[in-house]
């Protein structure tokens, strides 16, 4: 069964974005977090303390460079703990150094060592494709690298990082996502996130002949306003309803 959910907007009270979500039937929601901790600027008490008192089923997305992935995943696992959480996001960046041929193998090292402390939680970890404004985790060949040596480690496919539809098949080919990111772009450009409608990615195309065996989460990474959330939310279940 497919559940969709929807990225937090920052810039909104938590308050608010719980409210829109439940009126609008939302399964579940998606929090940034980063080293400076978790993305919730319009709220001033603990963050972790507003998300556990909405008790809306949330996920963290934690965009961590891989040299802040050793200190920030105890951290991480205290805060999931507290929240009551089975599952953590982390989409990896480097821009703390040079990426080389041999940076996927430093971050394979750091993913195991994370995926090996979460898992004493009985934490799930799911590991989130670059675009090309970032190139690591991007290559098919990094794919096949970080699952051959982190086989149990799950696969989030961000579709709006996709070089091209082949590029798309060939990555679902080394690991099926369990999560996807949506979002519109326009291929030519190397990174947005648009309501869907905007761009030139072909979702229709993609859910009957990509991602015709997809059953997981989909998290809408969408934050423009109101209406095109929902539009972007509606053109998503109309897809997967006749693919």
């Amino acid at each position: 069964m497919i559940k969709i959910g929807r990225n937090v907007r920052y810039f909104n009270p938590y308050k608010e974005e719980v409210e829109f979500s439940k009126k609008h039937s939302f399964d579940f929601m998606q929090v940034w977090y980063d080293k400076d901790g978790i993305g919730l600027h319009k709220d001033n008490e603990p963050k972790q303390e507003i998300i556990k008192k909405y008790n809306f089923p949330t996920i963290i997305h934690a965009v961590l460079d891989i040299n802040e992935i050793e200190e920030h995943i105890p951290k991480l696992i205290k805060m999931l703990k507290y929240l009551e959480h089975k599952d953590l996001i982390i989409h990896p960046i480097c821009r703390s150094e040079q990426i080389t041929n041999q940076t996927i193998y430093k971050l394979s090292e750091k993913v195991k060592k994370a995926f090996e402390l979460l898992s004493d939680e009985n934490i799930k970890l799911y590991l989130e494709n670059n675009s090309r404004l970032n190139p690591i985790f991007n290559k098919v060949e990094e794919l096949e690298i970080m699952f051959k040596e982190n086989p149990e480690v799950e696969f989030l496919l961000d579709v709006a990082h996709i070089d091209d539809y082949s590029h798309l098949k060939n990555m679902i080919e080394v690991k099926m996502p369990k999560i996807l990111h949506v979002a519109d772009r326009h291929l030519d450009i190397i990174h947005e996130h648009l309501p869907l409608g905007h761009g030139n990615i072909d979702y229709s195309y993609i859910f009957r002949e990509v991602l015709n065996q997809f059953e997981g989460k989909i998290i809408l990474e969408i934050v423009q306003n109101d209406d095109v959330i929902i539009k972007s939310r509606d053109m998503i279940e109309r897809i997967i309803m006749n693919k």
